[in-house]
This record gives structure tokens, sequence and C-alpha cells, in this order.
């Protein structure tokens, strides 16, 4: 009877003692939620202020009102910082500098800075003086988008009908749908993919039927190959993954994110953070006309109390009793597009006579950011190296319409140092080489031959590329057979606009993302760049013709431009885009 006592004593004792460390350890557990949800309170509204680009000081984050209501709650709690100050929590936000991100975001850089929000829990009227910290770390930061080889904020379609490299990181805020073309013609990636939706070895099923026909997608699959299969814990593709929050809008809606290429929104203050989302208001010079080709030119200083002044048109033309004035590197120019059956109406810039404007014009000089004579630099800090061009010539439908653009000339080399950006919610045409020579001597006309070029960006509703060959008097009677291409190369991250798969026309594929004129049978088009797709074109809208009547394609060199992974060489004007990334979670 005593050793059965004994025994029963001892087991309810161990019974009593293990309530309570089973109540202690729940109440602890409770608490521990209590604090962690206190962070998570303030972490959600940091991540909204920086998406919406109003990250707010420290003060804003520690005060009362940012603590979890408890209403509900089965235990009450009092709140406070690491120093047991009550009613408020602990807030650090770190410098910004640029580095190397988080893992799962390996070979991106970007501007941003470590931020850490922790809490103290203690139970109030809960028979145990138990107190719990959590603490987290996350990061916030601004990354370039030409860092990407390849960027969509749209199904991404990449279909080659030949061997292709992509040399960079691709990513897309939707699907991907990849495949290599069968036959020994593989798609190879050498770096991370990854998809915020699904990624698919196969064409989008809305574009699997019909090939060869010209307007619909190759009928294939597989044959990929991935150089890399993991990316620390991740594989490699990866699907599911977050996506980036582009400059625009409230949301990644391509509809709201082409504004980003338009002109500003009445009463946006042009040097705020969400101002300076637009293109319009990073530009050094903004080219405009009248709906009769009038053209004007303003340089942009938004550090000026007038932040535009009127450019004096440089070239003066006597004829009889007639004085003309013109701009020598801004004309206009026509010419006949045979994918959208329109004739061009084009605001031309001809980069070889903005170089000399800029080195021998008065105006020009005062502009740029070097002493004038007068012993002052310009404000803005640098040299001219964006342009911001609107066209005002109406659009119109028919057989042919007239279809508004922007054309580029002349611009085997930029201006030096700083490089070229163009920019223009309207299509952009590229002629002949841009961007192979700094010097007039060294040229970079190979693949991944960078060497002697600068920062240089094309940013609009669509790209096409016409060689040193195409002639404005071609028309819509010319034949393919006599529109011959000519080898031609361009340096430039892209951003730009497509006309998306539908289930009757294929997209074109990334392989076809530079549109083209002309017959390139024979002929390399090389591209070293940054492929960035974000919306649907709004002018150039005809589908992917498929070949043999608009085009016949050429040999491809394309890769991805190393040098933008260095701050110091991202082309101007460069776009970013936002991210938040939870570095590291602890509790005490």
């Amino acid at each position: 009877m005593t050793v059965a006592l004994l025994t029963y004593a001892s087991l309810m004792y161990w019974v009593s003692s293990n309530a309570k460390i089973t109540k202690r350890n729940i109440l602890f557990n409770q608490t521990e939620a209590a604090a962690e949800s206190a962070t998570e309170v303030v972490i959600a509204t940091m991540m909204r202020d920086f998406n919406s680009q109003s990250m707010n000081s420290t003060g804003t984050y520690t005060s009362s009102t940012n603590l979890p209501t408890q209403a509900g709650w089965p235990n009450t709690y009092q709140f406070s910082d690491t120093n047991g100050v009550t009613n408020t929590l602990t807030v650090n936000i770190g410098p910004t500098n640029w580095s190397q991100l988080p893992s799962q975001y390996t070979n991106l850089y970007g501007l941003g800075q470590y931020c850490e929000v922790a809490a103290q829990a203690t139970p109030l009227n809960a028979g145990a003086n138990l107190s719990a910290i959590v603490d987290q770390v996350f990061w916030v930061g601004s990354i370039p988008l030409f860092q990407f080889a390849i960027f969509y904020n749209m199904d991404m379609e990449i279909n080659p009908g030949a061997n292709m490299n992509i040399n960079g990181r691709v990513h897309s805020n939707n699907n991907i749908y990849a495949t290599g073309a069968g036959g020994g013609n593989s798609l190879t990636f050498s770096s991370i993919v990854d998809a915020s939706q699904q990624f698919y070895s196969t064409p989008d099923p809305l574009d699997n039927n019909n090939w060869p026909n010209t307007n619909s997608a190759p009928n294939r699959s597989g044959n990929l190959v991935f150089t890399v299969r993991t990316n620390g814990a991740y594989p490699n593709p990866n699907s599911d993954t977050s996506s980036f929050s582009l400059p625009i809008g409230t949301n990644n809606n391509p509809d709201t994110v082409i504004g980003l290429l338009g002109i500003p929104p009445a009463g946006l203050a042009a040097a705020s953070p969400s101002g300076q989302a637009y293109l319009y208001n990073n530009a050094d010079l903004i080219v405009s006309n009248s709906s009769s080709g009038a053209l004007s030119v303003y340089y942009q200083n938004l550090n000026n109390a007038s932040p535009q002044t009127l450019v004096p048109m440089d070239v003066t033309n006597i004829s009889g009793r007639t004085t003309n004035l013109f701009y020598s590197f801004v004309t206009n120019a026509q010419f006949y597009d045979y994918r959208e059956g329109d004739n061009v109406k084009a605001v031309q810039l001809d980069v070889a006579k903005l170089n000399t404007w800029l080195k021998t014009n008065s105006y020009a000089a005062s502009y740029q950011n070097q002493n004038n004579g007068s012993g002052v630099s310009t404000s803005k800090g640098h040299n001219i190296d964006g342009v911001y061009v609107y066209n005002s010539i109406p659009s119109a439908s028919g057989s042919p319409g007239v279809l508004p653009a922007v054309r580029v000339v002349n611009g085997q080399q930029l201006p030096y140092p700083n490089g070229l950006t163009v920019a223009t919610p309207f299509p952009i045409y590229v002629k002949g080489n841009f961007n192979t020579t700094t010097n007039g001597v060294n040229f970079s006309t190979a693949l991944g031959d960078v060497a002697n070029t600068l920062p240089a960006a094309l940013m609009g509703d669509a790209i096409t590329v016409q060689s040193a060959n195409w002639n404005d008097t071609n028309n819509a009677n010319t034949s393919i057979s006599s529109r011959n291409a000519t080898a031609t190369t361009i340096n430039a991250a892209t951003l730009e606009g497509i006309i998306p798969s539908d289930g009757t026309h294929y997209s074109g594929g990334v392989e076809n993302f530079l549109r083209l004129l002309e017959n390139w049978s024979g002929n390399t088009l090389s591209y070293n760049g940054s492929i960035v797709v974000l919306f649907q074109s709004q002018y150039a809208t005809s589908p992917w013709p498929g070949t043999g009547t608009v085009y016949n394609p050429p040999s491809r060199a394309w890769g991805f431009d190393v040098n933008f992974l260095q701050q110091g060489q991202l082309p101007p004007m460069t776009p970013q885009v936002r991210a938040t990334v939870r570095s590291s979670w602890s509790a005490r």
C-alpha cells in the first residue's frame, strides 16, 4: 500500500507539473504569436509605403497607432520595444546601398536597405510573468529592369527555330512557355529562370496547333537545357515566385504600366518619387511636334525654377527673302511599314548630328555638366543622355493608314561618356548599327563584345530594326526580294510592347521581339542588351506575320549585356522594379 501511495503521489505530481509546463508553453507560444503580429502589422505598412514609393521615417512606424488591436484575443498583452519602453516597437532602417540581392535573386543587384522590426509582448493577468520577443529583418529595394536578360510582365513565349542561348536572368510576372526547336537545336538557359505563375516546357496551349502556318506557334516541346539546376534552395526553373512591383500604378496591370512611357498626369510633382517613375520627367531633352509636323525641343532640368527651356533652332536657311530656322539633329521622315500596312510619319533623331550639336553649340554647352566658360556647371549633375519624343501627328486607319512614330538614325557613336536613351510612347525604328563604337576606330559588332559601347536603351510601343540598306522610297508594291538587308548590330537595352498570342496569331515569341521589314536571309542581326516587355502595343497593333512576305529572318546572335550588372553602366533613365525580401526571423 505504501508503494502504491508513493507511486500515485509521484504520478499526480508529474501530471500537475506537466500540466503547468504545458500551460506555460501554450502561453509562451501565444505570447510569441502576439509579438509576431505586432511586427507583421508594421512590416506590412512599411512594405506598402515602399511599393508606393513613400517610405517614411522610423518614428512613423514606432508609434502606438501601429500596434495590433486585441479585440477577441484570449489574453491581453502589453507591447514594448526591446528596451522595455511600452506602447512602441523597435524599428531600424539601414543605409541604402548598391549590393547583391538575397539568395533567391542570385545574379541581381539593387539599390536597397535592410530593415529590422522587433516587438516584445508581455501577457497581462495570465497567472505567469512570461514575455516573448520576435525580431524580423527584411530587405526593400529598387532593382534596375535592365539587369534581366529577359523580363516579361505578361506571358512569355520563346520557341526559337535555331539554337539559342540566354546568358542572363529571366523572369516573368506571369507564365513562361519555352521550347527548343528539336532536331538538335536547343534552347539553353545559362542563368536563373523564374515565373510568378508557372513555367511550361511547351508552347502556350492557345497556339500549339496548325504549325507551320505562318500565324501560329510551332508545335514543339522540350529540348531545353539548363546549365544551372538549382538556385540555393530553389529549383531552376522555378514557378510560383514573387512578382516584381512595377513603377506605375498599384499593381502590375499591363494597361496601367504602359503609362510610364506617357505624359505624366496633371498635378503630379515631377521631382517626387512617383513623378520620377515617368520617363518624361527623367529626360534631358523633350522633342515634340504639332499635328502639322512643326518641331520643338526643350531642355529639362527639374532643379531650375523654370524646369523646361526652349532650345533655339541651330540651322538657318535663307531662300530668297524667306529665312527658315531648323534643328540640325531633329527632322521629319516618312516610310512604309509592311507589317502594319501604314505610312509611318516619324520624328527622326540623328545621333551623329546630336553629337555635333552637343560639342559645338553654345546653348548645348550651357546644358552640359561642364565648365561652360563662366565657371558654372548644370545642377543636373550629368551631361545630356536622355531624349523623350512625343509625336503629335494623328494616327489614321486605312490602306495605308498613318502611324506616328520615332526613328533613330546614324547611331553608331553615342554621346560620350553617358551614352543615350531614347523613350517615346510611340513605335521606335532604328536604322543601321546602333552603339557600336566610342571613338570611330574600334567597333563592337559581335555577340558578347560590348567593349566599345556606352550605356544605351530604346523604349517605345514596339521596336523595329531597319538595316543600313533600308530605302525610304520603298512602298507597298516593293517586293521582299527588293528589300535586302545588310548585317546590323544593336547594342542597347530595349523596353517595348508586343501583340500577345490570342489563339489565332502567335506573338512571335522572344525570338521575334525585334520587328523586321527586310529580307535578312544570309545576314546576321547581332544584339547585346536586355529584353523587357511590359504591355500590349497600342499603336503598332498588327500581329506577328510570320516570314516570307514582310521579312525573312536573319541569323540571330543575341545576348545579355553583362555591363548592365554594374550600377555605373546601366542605361540612362533605366526603370526600376521594387522588391521586398524576407531575410531572417528569430524569437526569444
